[in-house]
């Protein structure tokens, strides 16, 4: 793929071949127009020469002659520049006095018409020639001329229209040279603004001082400028949760490894490796979720892969694999769906996630006995993926903040990290879906549905 090349070089092209152009188009008008003048010039003269020549022809009675009196040659042939040459010819071809080599033209003009000028050649050179034939004599008197004055006036002409031309392109070239770099100042400004600037200050740049057409790709790279702040920030936030959630189990688990190592009684001991097993597989599980947290954020600033999916078997597939966590805990987990298949585009993978985190939460906060309905079904061309269940539910005033990474209910004493629904957020942003919190079946629990919008 070639080159973009600078701005200022298309800039520059873009107006020195126009203007280059216009020369030469120029250059070829004035190059027409000059030899035409000339033409015109010296082909008057020689037309009247032709003219008055045939005035000193007559008729003798014994046929055509011509009386050329010593001046008349002499006035012919005093060009210092240019060869002249006459001949006075009948129609049938008969040299009655000049050059032998200027023969009649093979169509004579009219008797008493204006003399025609033609170009041709004698002795090797290009001429011009007049030809005319008078009225009431049976002769063509014809004038020919070498062509070096033509051309001379011809060039002179050209030099006078295109070197004033020249000059103006020339200094025109130089105007907008200067003008491009005046005009692509703004631009590099707004690099140098750039490149001192620390890679933490990612403000927004001046807009109000940029030219018109700059602002837009100011206000483009503030636009970036924010997003990535954002992005940054929220990292910043997540290294922070996190590492604050790790930092407990953590020295949890150091605690109860030293106690372990001081330990003597074996009922103790056991006690203790029981906690160290519970509190490793939370952390286990915390770290889990906050490597899939993070992969979703990632996923967030760059294209996630999609592909053409049945909803309903995915959900199907991750309600049997959660069955047997469902009996153990001794509640009923089902699932629903349409006759009709539900296609969406999306990641396999992070809508098992999603789903895998929904049913979790729901096992989590639900006593036994509960009833856990998993659903797909369609809506008007989109895809509604609910979890709903018969739990204690989520007080109205709590529900926009649960999808908050690490928030828990007040009142929760559930064992959990507070990302599940989280991650379920993210992933559906991902996919463009919405997530809604409601009421469960019979107007008890929590109804969690995520909307898909129509393909």
């Amino acid at each position: 793929m070639a080159e973009a090349g600078t701005l200022r070089a298309r800039l520059l092209a873009r107006l020195f071949l126009p203007m280059l152009g216009l020369l030469l188009v120029s250059g070829a008008i004035a190059y027409y127009a000059a030899f035409r003048f000339a033409n015109q010039v010296y082909d008057r003269w020689i037309s009247d020469t032709a003219v008055a020549l045939s005035q000193l022809a007559r008729d003798s009675g014994a046929g055509v002659v011509a009386d050329l009196p010593p001046e008349a040659l002499h006035m012919l042939a005093s060009d210092q520049r240019d060869r002249l040459f006459h001949s006075i010819t009948t129609p049938e071809g008969r040299l009655v006095a000049g050059h032998p080599g200027l023969t009649p033209p093979a169509t004579g003009p009219e008797a008493g018409t204006p003399p025609a000028c033609r170009d041709a050649t004698l002795e090797g050179e290009p001429i011009r020639v007049a030809a005319y034939r008078p009225r009431g004599l049976p002769v063509v008197v014809q004038v020919a001329e070498t062509v070096g004055k033509r051309d001379m006036l011809a060039l002179e002409i050209i030099a006078s229209m295109l070197l004033p031309l020249l000059f103006l392109v020339l200094l025109g070239a130089a105007l907008v040279w200067v003008g491009v770099e005046q005009g692509l100042q703004p631009l590099t400004r707004l690099a140098e603004q750039l490149s001192r600037r620390q890679p933490s200050d990612l403000g927004p740049l001046e807009e109000t001082t940029a030219p018109g057409e700059v602002q837009p790709l100011v206000r483009a790279l503030n636009g970036l400028l924010a997003r990535v702040d954002a992005v940054l920030s929220a990292q910043q936030r997540f290294v922070a949760d996190a590492a604050h959630q790790l930092r407990t189990p953590i020295a949890g688990l150091k605690t109860q490894a030293e106690m372990a190592q001081r330990a003597t009684d074996p009922a103790s001991l056991r006690h203790i490796l029981d906690n160290i097993v519970a509190a490793s597989s939370r952390m286990s599980s915390l770290v889990a979720q906050l490597l899939l947290l993070a992969r979703t954020h990632s996923a967030s600033t760059a294209p996630i892969s999609r592909q053409r999916l049945a909803l309903d078997q995915i959900a199907r597939t991750v309600t049997a694999d959660w069955i047997a966590r469902s009996i153990e805990r001794r509640m009923d987990l089902g699932f629903e769906a349409d006759d009709a298949p539900c296609h969406i585009e999306g990641d396999p993978v992070l809508l098992r996630e999603m789903l895998g985190n929904l049913i979790d939460n729901a096992l989590k906060h639900c006593e036994p006995g509960a009833v856990i309905t998993v659903s797909v079904h369609g809506d008007n061309g989109s895809v509604v993926l609910a979890v709903g269940d018969s739990g204690p539910g989520v007080p109205t005033d709590e529900r926009p903040r649960v999808f908050e990474r690490f928030y828990r209910l007040p009142d929760s004493t559930v064992p959990g990290t507070g990302l599940g629904l989280s991650i379920v957020q993210n992933v559906a942003q991902l996919h463009e879906a919405a997530v809604e919190i409601g009421t469960g079946p019979d107007g008890r629990g929590t109804r969690i549905a995520v909307k898909f919008p129509a393909r």
